[in-house]
């Protein structure tokens, strides 16, 4: 009678794997090959290939899903005669165990980089880089053997990201006095180089202004700000690979009404109160503490010292370019 000298095997794929079943069998023709899934006969076409060639039955399950786990049977009819020989098929996905850890290596060195992995087989193994595919290849070797797959790298490269911008600073609007910060958080191979400006005027840390940058996280403190501060400032990051830049703005609003005291080179501007009804007296003495505009000027790009300076009332400014003059200021005051 016909029989089964090569039966068919369990099978254990990956979801979206394909899986072929083979058996061969042993007796004259002519013969009928038929295949079940859980009894139920499975019509060739679709998701399934069925072949007979030279006594060999295969069953092809092109793309497998959660729906083929089963047990499948091949059913073999000689003359009215059948035999039939089962086969279970179990589809499990693989499971990482062991993830790849970081390597450091020196720019030409090779370097191997293993992961575990569980499941039943025939499993495979792929690697990707930057979503990209790999393959074995002059400059990568991959392997997989006893469940851990293994990417070797030769000749390890030095390939540089350029830097950009994961959160960029908010702008601000404060009172004067405050204290202020911009944060940016970035990103990009190191190592990054952060500068900060205030126009086109580069900062540098100072008793009333300090830069940092840790953990990608760049930060500029501003301390004690006054209008004269208001504008746009630059976070630059730059490192081998590129510079990026993005801008924010900084409005820093008075307070309240203020005494100016200050000099440009000669130029000197005095403020004085004068009641026209009594007897003259003395200059009041500023009740509020006079701001040192020069101080507040020293990191103002040069073009916008006529923008600033109205800030605070001035109109005149010829002292900035070098003429020594005198003003002073008549306030008219009535008696209640």
């Amino acid at each position: 009678p016909p029989f089964f000298d090569v039966k068919p095997v369990s099978i254990d794929v990956a979801l979206g794997e394909s899986a072929t079943f083979k058996c061969h069998l042993t007796g004259s023709a002519p013969m009928r090959i038929t295949w079940t899934r859980d009894n139920r006969e499975i019509r060739p076409g679709g998701n399934y290939k069925m072949t007979l060639v030279e006594n060999t039955a295969s069953l092809t399950v092109l793309k497998v899903g959660k729906g083929d786990a089963g047990l499948y049977t091949c059913t073999a009819l000689f003359c009215c005669s059948k035999n039939f020989s089962d086969l279970h098929f179990i589809a499990e996905p693989a499971v990482i165990v062991e993830k790849p850890g970081p390597v450091k290596v020196t720019a030409g060195d090779c370097c191997t980089l293993e992961c575990t992995v569980d499941g039943t087989p025939e499993l495979t193994a792929r690697w990707f880089k930057d979503g990209n595919e790999l393959s074995t290849d002059h400059k990568y070797k991959i392997s997989f053997f006893n469940k851990v797959s293994g990417l070797k790298i030769l000749n390890a490269t030095l390939e540089d990201k350029s830097p950009s911008f994961v959160k960029k600073p908010e702008p601000l609007d404060v009172l004067s006095g405050a204290n202020i910060t911009f944060t940016s958080i970035v990103k990009g191979s190191p190592p990054l180089e952060v500068k900060w400006f205030r126009g086109s005027v580069e900062l540098v840390p100072g008793p009333r202004c300090n830069i940092t940058l840790q953990d990608s996280v760049a930060e500029l403190e501003l301390f004690d700000v006054h209008p004269l501060e208001s504008g746009d400032y630059t976070c630059q990051v730059s490192n081998e690979a590129g510079k990026i830049s993005c801008t924010t703005h900084l409005f820093v609003k008075e307070k309240g009404p203020i005494f100016l005291k200050y000099a440009f080179r000669k130029t000197t501007i005095l403020t004085s109160v004068i009641d026209l009804n009594s007897t003259p007296t003395k200059r009041k003495e500023e009740e509020e503490q006079p701001i040192d505009i020069l101080e507040l000027l020293k990191n103002v790009d040069p073009k916008e010292y006529e923008k600033y300076a109205r800030m605070y009332g001035i109109t005149d400014f010829r002292g900035l370019l070098g003429e020594a003059r005198s003003t002073a200021e008549l306030y008219l005051v009535t008696k209640g």
